[in-house]
């Protein structure tokens, strides 16, 4: 649409193609609420206020009905894949949310098929009623090939090319905090190119703090979405990083981070509410961001104030200067709300067309069919077999090291246990739940197989599995026996992907994830359930975790302190080195 023609409608001397009529628009720059309409040409907002003279015979007449009008959320921070869905899947369950908007860092697509999953992505994503906005992945694989291996690996000068596409928005987060603070050259290539090209680099720095948090921040990494407490977020608002305070499905820290910065007075124009990662069976049964505004303003954050962390403040961060934000000239991406407090999203309209309205979807999705070169990538390169699944010992006493997950928290401990061996191995103490974790390598390049220990999951019997691992997504596993292991990661492989509980030679449970491993193309419903299925067998086994497929997942991500297990064994995520499991 040329400018001309907005501003004729905007003057009047052109009828509005959808008016909306008889609602309290909400400014959320002023933090006011109006009163009036809202009139859009094409795909544009071009009049609020006094709004009738705009209708036509052909206009579209929405009556308000005193509903509350705001922009359209826009999700400030997720990895799709977390919901186990396609981005098409993933649209068609959160636009009846209010979703309008979802920046996508799709590290997981791009450890497991490169460039080649990136694309895909973005082929599939043109054509959604749902604005997917791109980071290119910084860090691909997250750490170095002695402590990993990936599927894919992305250089600086390839991620150059990617940030050049208008659907992309910025550089994922830079998660290797030991290249960045070491001045590692590829990563400060990376850096360097997105800032050149006026993109945004994201961050990821659990726990750093004082002239670490300088040395980070001085590289040009503008947001942290890792904060665990108020004191955190304040020393990195101080030092110009904006905040994403996340509210997903394992680590949840909006409210203890936010709730404390308002009550203070604290200027939040530099925090957004994001996601992070997100459970299918909370996207299916509770909502998206409509969920957490919710529980920011249950928790006593004023509701005008919450949905700005939602609207303009990630707009004005990504630099989308024409969302955000009910003005003339923006986009028309608009929702009704019944209630403030409540957040209940009645009508969705994306670029000036509804696209949902009283939670379900009225926008016809396109069918996107995923090529057979990412539907088909458990490969391994020599057959797994019982003795894989074991750490060999002389019989006897020995002292070990052992991961301990902690349920809600990303972060673990490393602890120091004395556990049996017999028969040439160590074996688990159930009694102290302790239990043997491992990592397949799934992508014929050497076929390493890491085992250790770990506390936490309360698994008395069986195993499970996952080839959701981050974020290189070889196979992970849980479990009480070498047998156990193996069942549990055959079952997964035999899915071309997924996650499974087993007990013996019983598979209890299973949600295929054929695309990439890691997604599938069911519906959200559909794939709720399953996981549910999945979660009551592991609950079935004794597993004690809320989430512990979520959780079992970020066991191998070897950035995160403090001990993690991959393919290669062990690793010092302090010390960025892989370590021994027997410390005798």
């Amino acid at each position: 649409m040329s400018q001309r023609t907005l501003i004729d409608a905007s003057m009047g001397r052109i009828k509005a193609d959808v008016v909306i009529t008889d609602v309290q628009p909400i400014d959320v720059i002023s933090r006011e609420i109006l009163e009036g309409g809202i009139a859009i040409k094409e795909n544009s907002i071009c009049r609020i206020g006094d709004v009738k003279d705009l209708i036509g015979t052909k206009t579209k007449v929405i009556k308000g009905r005193g509903r509350y009008a705001a922009p359209a959320f826009i999700e400030s921070h997720i990895h799709v894949e977390s919901t186990m869905l396609t981005l098409t899947e993933f649209a068609r369950a959160a636009i009846p949310h209010g979703t309008g908007t979802a920046i996508i860092d799709p590290h997981e697509m791009a450890n497991v098929s490169g460039i080649r999953g990136l694309e895909i992505l973005m082929e599939e994503a043109r054509n959604l009623p749902l604005r997917i906005l791109m980071e290119v992945p910084s860090c691909v694989p997250a750490a170095s090939p002695e402590l990993e291996t990936a599927g894919a690996r992305l250089d600086a000068f390839t991620i150059d090319r990617l940030l050049q596409d208008p659907m992309v928005v910025g550089l994922g987060e830079v998660m290797n905090v030991p290249a960045v603070l070491n001045n590692d050259e590829d990563i400060h290539l990376k850096i360097q190119f997105a800032r050149s090209q006026g993109k945004v680099v994201e961050g990821h720095a659990p726990g750093l703090t004082g002239k670490r948090l300088n040395a980070y921040i001085a590289a040009g990494i503008m947001s942290d979405h890792e904060c665990e407490t108020a004191e955190e977020a304040v020393e990195r608002l101080r030092m110009g990083m904006t905040i994403m305070a996340r509210e997903g499905s394992i680590a949840r820290n909006m409210v203890d981070i936010l709730l404390p910065l308002y009550k203070e007075g604290r200027d939040l124009r530099h925090c957004t509410i994001c996601s992070d990662d997100m459970s299918p069976v909370e996207l299916a049964d509770i909502g998206h961001l409509d969920r957490s505004l919710r529980r920011a303003i249950d928790a006593g954050i004023d509701p005008l104030v919450a949905i700005q962390l939602v609207t303009s403040n990630p707009a004005r961060f990504f630099n989308l200067s024409r969302l955000g934000h009910l003005a003339p000239g923006n986009v028309g991406d608009i929702v009704l709300l019944d209630d403030l407090k409540k957040i209940d999203v009645s009508l969705v309209l994306h670029r000036g067309r509804v696209v949902a309205k009283n939670g379900r979807l009225t926008a016809k999705l396109p069918r996107f069919q995923y090529p057979p070169d990412l539907t088909h990538t458990i490969r391994f390169g020599a057959i797994p077999t019982v003795l894989h699944y074991m750490v060999s010992a002389k019989d006897g006493k020995h002292k070990v090291r052992v991961i301990h997950a902690r349920d809600g928290s990303l972060i673990t401990s490393a602890e120091t246990h004395t556990l049996t061996a017999s028969d040439g191995y160590v074996h688990p103490d159930l009694d102290k739940d302790i239990t043997t974790i491992a990592v397949t390598e799934r992508y014929m390049k050497g076929g390493n197989i890491g085992v250790g220990f770990i506390r936490g999951f309360g698994i008395k019997e069986g195993a499970i599995a996952s080839s959701i691992a981050h974020d290189c997504h070889n196979i992970i596993t849980v479990a009480t026996t070498p047998e156990d292991a193996l069942m549990a990661v055959s079952t997964v492989s035999q899915g071309n992907g997924g996650i499974a509980a087993v007990n013996g030679r019983k598979i209890l449970a299973t949600l295929p994830l054929p695309i990439a491993g890691i997604i599938t193309d069911e519906p959200v419903d559909k794939v709720a359930r399953k996981l549910q299925a999945v979660r009551k067998a592991a609950s079935d086994l004794g597993c004690q975790l809320e989430h512990p497929f979520l959780t079992l997942s970020f066991m191998a991500l070897p950035v995160i302190p403090e001990l993690r297990i991959t393919d290669k064994g062990l690793v010092d995520a302090e010390e960025m080195k892989v370590v021994p499991v027997l410390l005798d």
